[in-house]
């Protein structure tokens, strides 16, 4: 009797062993079912939503890109883009072109306008920068023609900006500011 009793204790013992191990058993399966979950599909969709958003963060700004440059540089025969990794494409009279191709103006055009494009993308997607209104540009205007710094006016004014500081050469840069510090 005392045997049968130390036997079915030990049955007891083995049921509730073998139903805890059945339980992990169980979680085990639905730990490998949510990797299985995270790895063939939550990394899948999370690289779809990225390269989703990443592709209209990369169309708004190569929309800001060419119309700018397009402001600054009105020849019919050159135009620029963004690629997918955010790499300035100029084109002129048809042809791809290297940057450095480029007259001293046009390389300025690109580059001020790339610049704002930038800081305009920026500005939209963050919420608490605190410097969203603010803008400083340092010689922005190099190489650029008369008319072409009569078009930086009309693309800064397109800025709306509360403040800009631009560090200039330019006598004429003067009459498109409120104050000027010598």
């Amino acid at each position: 009797e005392q045997r049968m009793e130390t036997l079915d204790g030990e049955i007891e013992r083995l049921k509730d062993e073998i139903e805890k191990k059945k339980q992990m058993k169980e979680k085990h399966a639905k730990v490998i079912e949510y990797l299985d979950w995270f790895g063939e599909k939550f990394v899948v969709l999370m690289e779809s939503i990225e390269k989703h958003m990443m592709n209209a963060i990369q169309q708004e700004f190569n929309s800001f890109f060419e119309s700018w440059f397009n402001v600054l540089v009105p020849d019919e025969n050159i135009s620029v883009s963004v690629n997918d990794a955010f790499t300035p494409v100029i084109e002129q009279a048809g042809y791809e072109t290297e940057y450095q191709n480029l007259s001293g103006g046009e390389k300025t055009s690109v580059a001020l306008a790339y610049r704002l494009a930038l800081n305009k993308v920026i500005n939209s997607l963050v919420d608490d920068i605190k410097t969203k209104d603010l803008i400083i540009l340092d010689e922005p205007t190099d190489g650029f023609s008369v008319d072409q710094l009569d078009r930086v006016r009309d693309v800064l004014a397109e800025l709306n900006l509360k403040q800009m500081i631009i560090v200039s050469h330019e006598p004429k840069i003067d009459t498109y500011v409120d104050h000027v510090c010598l």
